[in-house]
């Protein structure tokens, strides 16, 4: 969920992989589910495995903007917003109050990040506090209900480190679906914007399979890997024969940010 700076001097592109047959790795069963073991169930700076964890209630948005150039920075993270929904059902809007949020979207300046990871991020280790201000563009986090449901979430984007390297939209777009319940960075699973090494700032074919399967009705929050993989199974073989996976690339491209950039 931390966006790593080592990405930013060794950006690695992936080559779309191709079997024989002309059909991509991560269209593959066996790929689709394994990824969704690694980013929805694995955590990036826990070895902790987790449970299915995601929204089972209304998200409700608001801006703090701390930073110039607030209409950009709204229009961006809306239309992500909304490539969000489109994908998940998830009802996502804007409140007008704070206190009404359950999602706060940060833009703020490298200046204020220290301070922020302890009032905002609640972190009280300095040493921590100076490892995420030394390794990270970009900032997520969301907590749970007891029944592992996401209670509310945070994400911090400051806006003068991002642009420095080119990742504003990464930042977003990244962030945002992380706080979804896809919390995980993993280099085994690519192209993905969940991948550090692959050079992706917007929603991939895989990402997208990623997000509609964590909110297929089957798929429960609390669920442990033993209990959601033979449903996450079901699912994939009903994309499958319902030309979802194979359609997963042209239809993420429908939405979202990329009707802006191409």
């Amino acid at each position: 969920m931390l966006r790593d700076f080592k990405q930013l001097f060794f950006l690695l592109v992936f080559p779309a992989i191709v079997n024989a047959e002309g059909v991509e790795h991560w269209s593959k069963a066996d790929y689709l589910l394994s990824s969704f073991y690694e980013i929805a169930l694995n955590n990036e700076y826990s070895t902790k495995k987790s449970t299915v964890r995601k929204w089972t209630k209304a998200v409700r948005y608001y801006f703090v903007h701390r930073v110039a150039d607030q209409a950009l920075h709204e229009k961006l993270s809306k239309l992500h917003l909304q490539h969000l929904i489109d994908i998940t059902g998830v009802d996502i809007k804007a409140v007008k109050q704070k206190s009404k949020a359950n999602l706060l979207i940060v833009f703020s300046t490298e200046k204020r990040l220290e301070n922020e990871l302890l009032n905002e991020f609640k972190i009280k280790s300095k040493r921590q506090r100076n490892q995420l201000f030394r390794h990270s563009v970009c900032l997520a986090h969301f907590s749970i209900n007891p029944d592992n449901s996401i209670r509310k979430a945070i994400v911090i984007i400051p806006v003068d480190r991002a642009r420095a390297h080119a990742k504003l939209l990464a930042c977003i777009v990244e962030e945002l679906t992380q706080i979804m319940g896809l919390p995980n960075d993993s280099d085994k699973v690519f192209p993905s914007i969940f991948n550090d090494k692959s050079f992706n700032d917007l929603l991939t074919g895989l990402d997208y399979l990623l997000l509609k399967m964590l909110y297929h009705p089957m798929v429960k929050v609390g669920m442990t890997k033993a209990a959601v993989a033979p449903v996450i199974a079901k699912i994939i073989k009903k994309f499958k024969k319902e030309g979802i996976v194979a359609s997963a690339e042209k239809t993420v491209m429908k939405g979202g940010l990329y009707p802006l950039l191409y």
